[in-house]
């Protein structure tokens, strides 16, 4: 039998991750001016700022309520300068950056890992519950991962293109560097976003130091330049904050366990840690304003799969740097790097879903829907990575015309279950429920609504 061709292959993943696409599409956008039914403060305060921005106004940072960033809102005001100054624009603005987030989770994952499990991990992003939750609300909390995967895809680019070039010229110096420019020009831009994107810069010198240790070729230099850029974008905002201290109350608020700690009360801050390590797949944020009160991120069947594929990341990640140590002649080394050239993919999954994952260890499951935002484009990644393992483990067993049909009608019937447990949980629970009214002020909403059809009437 004849192999498949890649173009065939690739032209065939693309089919697919347009239609994960068009369907995250639907689920975002049905019936997006009454669900969430209302609007939170938050949500509130995010128009008001974006429609003083097109109203001419340019501050680098907002501090009305707690303080936030810029960057959802200015780009709520381009929205806003089609729509004018309503809430659906700040809604459409984080439907648009949920699209990007499922398109480049799957870019980085096919470029780090392989295709076939970055179009199950996209899929999950594109018909899970919290995904869905997130990308449906006017929060600047939806911008961080996905100005931070794009980054990521970047800077993949840059480490492919250091790693089959030969010989380069100085008039090749500046095309080199180009993907780790955009990807610090992506990085920087995250500083404007989201609270948690002050320590997700961490996962690059980690990668260049995991490299190093496993004695290959370390991309130290896309590193330096990667930060470098990301640090000159984010200069502005960091100078304002540092000579605005007042501004920013947030922050405060939310070290208080980990002073505490400092000052030799561990107490709170272990609470939290317990709480937090709950919410992927035991107890989830308590809060109905962002969740179905104590849903976990995963279900059961999906925490399992997260799990397993966990456990093989950690495994892919301790004994290739185990073997890489141990071998000490150069052939056995090389065979050994080759065999195992994911594992910097593993490990840099693995360091983006602890830091990301950090948020809610230091501050407890509260409202943990947003505060773990960061770890969003690759908490689907690891049930996508148990789910391929099966599917190998299945094709020389099975045959490869079974698997040709089988494990795609597979897949389809569990995109389909998840469908369905999302519609249920999202549309018909969690919309309809009375405590969600009180949280988006519902009756306000409809009131104000009112006033107006009436007067221009």
């Amino acid at each position: 039998m004849m192999s498949v061709p890649p173009t065939y292959q690739a032209g065939r993943r693309l089919i697919w991750m347009l239609l994960i696409l068009l369907v995250a599409s639907f689920l975002r956008l049905h019936d997006l001016p009454q669900i969430p039914p209302g609007m939170t403060h938050d949500e509130a305060d995010h128009g008001l700022d974006a429609w003083d921005v097109v109203q001419g106004q340019r501050p680098i940072y907002f501090t009305v309520g707690y303080g936030r960033e810029p960057l959802f809102d200015y780009s709520t005001a381009i929205v806003m300068t089609f729509l004018g100054p309503s809430f659906l624009a700040g809604r459409l603005t984080s439907v648009f950056f949920s699209l990007i987030l499922i398109a480049g989770s799957y870019a980085w994952i096919r470029q780090a890992l392989d295709g076939s499990v970055g179009l199950l991990a996209a899929a999950g992003l594109a018909l899970g519950f919290w995904p869905l939750m997130t990308a449906r609300q006017a929060l600047r909390s939806e911008t961080l991962p996905a100005l931070l995967v794009v980054g990521v895809v970047c800077f993949w680019r840059g480490m492919a293109i250091e790693k089959k070039r030969l010989e380069i010229g100085d008039w090749r110096l500046l095309n080199l560097q180009s993907p780790f420019i955009l990807s610090g020009l992506f990085l920087g831009l995250t500083f404007y976003t989201y609270i948690p994107s002050r320590i997700l810069w961490l996962l690059f010198p980690a990668l260049a130091l995991y490299c190093t240790l496993l004695r290959r070729r370390a991309p130290w230099r896309g590193v330096l330049v990667t930060l470098g850029v990301a640090a000159l974008v984010g200069l502005p905002l960091f100078i304002f904050l540092l000579t605005n201290p007042g501004a920013e109350t947030r922050i405060a608020q939310l070290s208080r366990p980990l002073q505490q700690a400092a000052q030799g009360d561990l107490g709170p801050l272990w609470a939290n840690v317990r709480n937090g390590l709950r919410i992927i797949s035991v107890m989830g944020d308590s809060q109905w304003r962002y969740n179905i009160a104590g849903r976990p991120l995963l279900s059961r069947f999906a925490g399992a799969l997260f799990y397993l594929g966990l456990l093989w990341s950690a495994w892919r990640v301790l004994s290739c740097l185990w073997r890489s140590r141990a071998s000490h002649r150069q052939a056995s080394h090389r065979r050994v790097a080759d065999s195992y050239r994911d594992a910097p993919a593993h490990f840099f999954a693995l360091l983006w879903l602890a830091l990301g994952l950090a948020p809610v260890l230091a501050t407890g499951r509260e409202l943990s829907t947003t505060q773990a935002i960061g770890m969003q484009p690759v908490l689907y990644l690891f049930p996508a990575l148990t789910l391929v393992a099966v599917a190998d483990w299945l094709k020389p067993r099975l045959g490869k015309r079974a698997t040709r049909y089988l494990l795609p009608i597979v897949g389809l019937l569990l995109g389909a279950l998840l469908l369905v447990e999302t519609w249920q949980a999202y549309f018909l629970t969690w919309a309809r429920r009375p405590e969600v009214a009180v949280q988006y002020e519902t009756e306000l909403v409809q009131m104000i609504n009112y006033l107006e059809g009436t007067v221009e009437g």
